[in-house]
């Protein structure tokens, strides 16, 4: 009946629909490759932060590895930025509710100068913030990740990358409908790792690339000098 109804109203019409069909699917996705174990504890394992260290988690369900990160590693502090106000109040209350001190959390947008101080932060972990974002707004959040990190922190950033068969270009095909082709291409190629570079950080190599039904996530590390 809705697709009848659709057939014969106007191409807006159409084409709005084809978007929402292609943003349930992305979203549904994304919220399961985010939330992925094997990726993640592979980026929790490498961390392996000093008492006293201060790590920013940024990025849309960045809140997912915090329980991990706060548990295992007890005498570093943590904070979390979530641009979904539903996600960063869960955090919250997660956190009080298993007594983790070490956690904090905040709401704000990822685009932008964050509410934190310049040179904070020994480490910063950038979740799957960049391949829905085009090539200028890459970089500007690349640059004020390496703002927040003190020099000689380090930055991990994980994202979709080069898909390696049909089935993981799926993920960055859906995105590229929603987020435009000039935001997914340097992630079909590969070339989104150089952005870290042209953001003033050195030594950009990835550390691992996970295989899944519908993309590929890297793990990408670099420092401040």
């Amino acid at each position: 009946m809705i697709k009848s109804s659709i057939k014969q109203g106007s191409p807006g019409l159409l084409v709005r629909y084809r978007f929402w069909v292609a943003k349930l699917f992305y979203n549904l996705s994304f919220a399961i490759l985010a939330r992925d174990a094997s990726w993640q504890e592979e980026l929790v394992a490498s961390l392996k932060p000093k008492a006293g260290d201060r790590i920013l988690n940024f990025g849309p369900h960045s809140s997912s590895t915090a329980i991990s990160l706060a548990l295992r590693y007890p005498e570093a502090t943590f904070v979390i930025v979530d641009p979904n106000s539903k996600a960063a109040e869960r955090m919250r209350l997660s956190a009080a509710r298993k007594q983790l001190g070490n956690i904090t959390v905040v709401h704000a947008s990822l685009l932008g100068k964050l509410p934190l101080n310049a040179g904070s932060f020994d480490a910063v972990i950038c979740t799957l913030a960049l391949h829905d974002n085009p090539p200028e707004a890459k970089l500007g959040i690349i640059k004020e990740m390496g703002r927040v990190l003190r020099h000689g922190g380090t930055l991990r950033a994980v994202d979709f990358d080069k898909p390696e068969n049909a089935k993981e270009r799926r993920i960055l095909e859906l995105a590229g409908r929603i987020s435009g082709v000039a935001a997914v291409t340097p992630h079909f190629d590969g070339s989104w790792v150089d952005f870290l570079a042209k953001a003033g950080l050195a030594g950009a190599s990835r550390m691992s690339s996970h295989s899944f039904e519908s993309g590929r996530i890297s793990i990408v590390k670099a420092r401040k000098r």
